[in-house]
Parts: C-alpha cells; structure tokens; sequence
C-alpha cells in the first residue's frame, strides 16, 4: 500500500459530485495538495473521473474540481452514523482558488495544536 505524500487537512464543507449526467450530495471532511475525501452515497467506483463542486447551492460561484476516484468506501445505512461512507479522490485539476482554502485548512490545523488550553 502506497502512503499519503502529502498532509491532509480536516475541512468540513458541503459539496455536489458530478458524475456523467447525476449530481450527488456531498460533504468534504478532509482535503490536500492532491486529493481529498467526500462523505457521499455517490456509486462512483475507482477510475471514475468526478467533477467536485465545493460550496453551497446559495454561492454565486463553486470552486469546481476535476478528480479520479481511488478508492470507495460503502458502508450499509444502517452504519452510515457510525462509520463515514464515500470517496477518496485524488485531484486532476483544482483552480487556484482550491489551493487558497487549503492554505486556509493547514493554517487552522497549526492554530489548532498550538492552542493553549
């Protein structure tokens, strides 16, 4: 098994996955320079190229990404409070803008652990 290159960040934001022509909820739970993870009852299977649109319905503007799934996770419904189903997908095409809130994610990790208590 190949180990991540790259940190991930934790970042919870909602999303819509992009498949052929079905658009599937989702929500972001952790992200990076290459990749991230999408809770989402999509179907897509590893190889399948998915667009990402970060964001809500109510922004003017979603960031969109072009990703390939690498793995999927199915969990039954009966687990889905439990244990987290979805996608990890390795990034082919993020805009800068991507890269802005991922900035955004690593700055609030640093903060995070150098919190006093």
């Amino acid at each position: 098994m190949r180990s991540r290159v790259d940190p991930r960040f934790k970042k919870r934001m909602s999303c819509r996955l992009k498949q052929e022509q079905r658009t599937y909820a989702g929500m972001v739970l952790d992200v990076s320079r290459t990749g991230l993870f999408v809770q989402t009852s999509a179907g897509a299977k590893p190889g399948d190229e998915v667009e990402v649109l970060l964001g809500s319905r109510e922004q003017a503007a979603p960031v969109a990404l072009t990703a390939e799934v690498v793995w999927q996770r199915k969990v039954p419904p009966q687990l889905r409070v439990v244990v987290e189903g979805g996608v990890g997908l390795k990034i082919r095409y993020a805009p800068e803008l991507y890269y802005a809130l991922l900035a955004d994610a690593a700055q609030a990790a640093k903060t995070r652990r150098h919190r006093v208590v």
